[in-house]
């Protein structure tokens, strides 16, 4: 496997064609995994005693840190540094106006294992509306049925109505192409939309959210459309 990086434009430097890289698609192993890797090397004890020694370990290294011991092993390596200001040469410590950090290091293991990482460059992720799921508050219905002039509650991701660009918001397209903008919208976050629909024609319909919003400052300049990938009905 490798890891992947997408580029994004640098606004911190002045020259207009800086990039820097992100990664993408980075995969979080907790215990739980570590653990089911350890036990498909063949090692011969069980689950149940690398819990106990690595719970024991990470024990004992939280012991030796909160008694001013810094840790130095081939995974990691910590020390200490304190910051804020001391008033003179006999001010002491105080922890509103001073604040003891930990900082950590690689050891020889990450070292080793950062030299050997493959990189693959990736199209930068689309920032657009994502929409997961859209249930009807009148018949209940979620991602099928819609009731003209009711209550519909649209969950995903990116969602929230944001700029003043004149084609933001939510819309609700029929066969022919008639676009139906929604004027009302109760709850506008970036995971959920509460809005109430106009009145509509039974038929299908696509349902389309446009927005500045991208999770942060500044907004989008050029809005962003998100289009659910079901029809939905009104009878």
């Amino acid at each position: 496997m490798s890891l992947k990086y997408s580029l994004k434009k640098n606004l911190l430097t002045p020259q207009p064609d800086d990039y820097t890289a992100r990664p993408q698609g980075v995969k979080s192993y907790d215990l739980e995994n570590i653990i089911a890797q350890m036990l498909t090397k063949g090692s011969t004890v069980t689950r149940t005693d690398i819990l106990a020694v690595l719970n024991n370990f990470f024990e004992v290294v939280g012991d030796i840190t909160a008694n001013g011991g810094t840790i130095n092993t081939d995974l990691f390596k910590t020390k200490f540094s304190i910051t804020g200001v001391f008033d003179s040469a006999t001010d002491g410590f105080d922890k509103n106006r001073h604040t003891i950090k930990i900082n950590t290091n690689t050891g020889k293991i990450l070292k080793e294992a950062l030299a050997k990482i493959q990189v693959e460059k990736v199209t930068t992720p689309e920032i657009i509306p994502h929409i997961i799921e859209v249930k009807d508050s009148i018949s209940g219905s979620i991602n099928n049925q819609i009731t003209s002039n009711g209550i519909l509650e649209i969950t995903g991701s990116l969602l929230k109505i944001e700029g003043n660009h004149p084609n933001n918001g939510v819309y609700l397209i029929a066969k022919d192409g008639t676009k139906h903008q929604v004027t009302t919208i109760a709850d506008n976050k970036p995971t959920r939309l509460f809005v109430m629909l106009p009145t509509l024609n039974p038929g299908q319909y696509t349902l389309q959210v446009t927005t500045q919003h991208k999770g942060g400052t500044p907004l989008l300049n050029t809005p962003r459309t998100g289009i659910f990938n079901k029809l939905l009905t009104v009878i």
